[in-house]
């Protein structure tokens, strides 16, 4: 079977697309004849080994961690699927290789895929999904009624969280360019901020949550929108400690991460906030729930292109560049 790999940590010539053996899942695990896949930040950012510290893998490794597909086959002890389902996944940690003809991983991190979506469209669901329903119920405490300011609303999380917040009953702002303002108001965005033009502090007041999706830049700017109390989820930058010795026992790594969480709580405190770094993890119970809200409230994949397997190298590229709007999707085409 096709798979996309990568030699080395570096540039985007280390991927390559190579024929390896098909996998045979084990008693847990679920074969996924893979339809269509999600390209991820992370999965550029493991090529050019920025999450070394974390992360170590076994070269020539396999590259992508959600998608969506048919099931192929099942072991012995799963339960919940069958062959010929419909289904889509998020792989945990650095299990990767769903940018490949079939892919094998824990029913656990499984889910049948929402009925309102082709499988390029529910390919660019799990990560975004899952990081967006985690950093605001979760983390953040978001109910109905909740004020909540999603940076880069246009992107690939920032598209999703638009509609999950709504469609959770929450009071929506969110940043963009002027380009993007017809595509953010569609999504059902409340208030929509030229961050080209515009502050945010200048506009908005008296939030109960900010999602960062950007990174340090935004957060003194992000606490001054805050109410007394309020919550700054960032999915950017160096875990907490708890998620770090989650991956590794390295004592500098962890004591980075320790010194870094204390200088951004020092820095939300100051403002009367509260800082919190959220690491998305693969659950697919929760991928159930968010496939029936999706369905149940229309929410609508938002796609910025599509590439075959071969030209992974050029979706890597685009996705690195920060400007797709929505999900840059790798088709799978089996043989």
């Amino acid at each position: 079977m096709k798979a996309a790999l990568f030699k080395k940590y570096g540039t985007f010539e280390n991927v390559f697309i190579d024929d390896i053996k098909k996998p045979t899942p084990v008693a847990n695990e679920v074969l996924i004849e893979v339809k269509a896949a999600s390209v991820n930040p992370i999965d550029w950012k493991t090529v050019h080994g920025d999450l070394k510290a974390l992360a170590k893998f076994k070269f020539p490794a396999r590259l992508g961690s959600d998608g969506a597909g048919v099931v192929e086959s099942i072991g012995s002890n799963v339960s919940h699927f069958k062959p010929g389902d419909k289904v889509f996944f998020r792989s945990e940690k650095t299990e990767t290789g769903a940018f490949a003809d079939y892919f094998s991983l824990p029913e656990k991190f499984v889910a049948k895929m929402p009925v309102s979506m082709n499988f390029e469209e529910a390919a660019s669901i799990p990560l975004v999904g899952l990081t967006v329903y985690q950093s605001l119920v979760e983390k953040a405490g978001m109910v109905a009624g909740s004020k909540v300011l999603i940076h880069a609303g246009s992107g690939g999380v920032g598209t999703f969280a638009i509609q999950f917040a709504k469609a959770m009953g929450a009071y929506v702002a969110t940043t963009g360019s002027k380009s993007s303002f017809e595509l953010l108001q569609r999504l059902g965005a409340d208030e929509i901020i030229d961050y080209h033009n515009q502050a945010i502090e200048d506009v908005l007041s008296d939030y109960d949550i900010v999602l960062d999706t950007l990174g340090s830049q935004v957060h003194k700017s992000s606490y001054r929108v805050l109410k007394p109390g309020g919550v700054l989820v960032s999915i950017l930058g160096i875990p907490d400690p708890q998620t770090v010795s989650e991956y590794t026992s390295n004592f500098i790594v962890r004591l980075v991460s320790k010194i870094n969480l204390w200088k951004n709580q020092k820095l939300a405190a100051k403002y009367g906030a509260v800082y919190k770094h959220h690491l998305m993890y693969a659950d697919g119970g929760q991928l159930a729930k968010i496939a029936g809200l999706i369905d149940e409230k229309s929410i609508k994949a938002v796609i910025d292109s599509v590439f075959t397997l071969e030209n992974i190298k050029k979706a890597f590229e685009i996705s690195a560049k920060g400007r797709a709007k929505g999900k840059i999707i790798i088709r799978i085409e089996s043989e």
